[in-house]
């Protein structure tokens, strides 16, 4: 079954020493039969997004198999806004928001990440690593705020706060690099539906092979896999 993973990663982890070079990523998807990745370059986090955000365009445009996210940190205001218009006038589709690593709570108190939000309104697709974010991992007021698809992975413990934003707004969906108890991906499905659930994974960061199986064996309808694996990305993206 074609897979498409939303979350993985090129460059240096700190404090972690896994090799995250492009040649690795591409050897972990084919371990695993991934034929396409949403990458993310490191530097685009931990150091300088725009240079990062440059890396990842840069590989895409070498790597078939790979569509560059650029990561935007609110935090950065106004030039966040800049660099959304760069990257969207480059071409990127996919954004990266990365609350943990920039240090600000997923809330509409932040007033630039409204600012954010609004400015990724031509954007396909929103993508956000909230699983290390303290309770609530997702205030009320965010939902509301999002205006394209915004995939978010939380720990199975977060999943109830995403499944009530989810409630609130048809942008909300789930993304399963961290749900890893059993019965976590099945519920996400009955709740937010089918349509609303992507694969992920943060290879090579974290085993692909396990994010893999954790969509390989749950409880859900073939159609269901399938459209966690690709379809609802490649719709998406459109």
């Amino acid at each position: 079954m074609p897979i498409i993973d939303a979350y993985g990663l090129v460059g240096a982890w700190p404090r972690a020493e896994v090799d995250l070079s492009v040649e690795a990523l591409a050897a972990s998807m084919q371990s695993r039969g991934v034929g396409h990745c949403l990458v993310t370059h490191t530097a685009a986090i931990f150091y300088e997004n725009t240079e990062g955000n440059r890396q990842a365009i840069q590989l895409a445009a070498q790597h078939g198999p790979l569509s560059a996210v650029a990561v935007i940190n609110p935090l950065d205001y106004p030039d966040c806004l800049t660099e959304v218009k760069r990257c969207l006038d480059q071409g990127v589709k996919v954004f990266r928001l990365c609350p943990r690593e920039h240090g600000y709570p997923l809330s509409g108190a932040v007033g630039p990440l409204r600012a954010v939000l609004e400015a990724l309104a031509g954007a396909k697709l929103i993508v956000i690593d909230a699983a290390e974010l303290p309770a609530p991992v997702i205030t009320s007021d965010v939902p509301a705020l999002l205006k394209v698809p915004t995939a978010i992975s939380v720990h199975t413990g977060g999943l109830g706060t995403l499944l009530h934003a989810g409630t609130i707004s048809p942008h909300v969906w789930a993304e399963t690099s961290r749900l890893e108890a059993g019965g976590a991906i099945e519920t996400a499905v009955k709740v937010l539906g089918t349509q609303r659930v992507v694969f992920g994974s943060a290879q090579p960061l974290r085993s692909v092979g396990s994010a893999v199986m954790s969509v390989q064996f749950a409880e859900i309808t073939e159609a269901d896999r399938q459209a966690v694996f690709e379809g609802n990305i490649q719709r998406a993206l459109g």
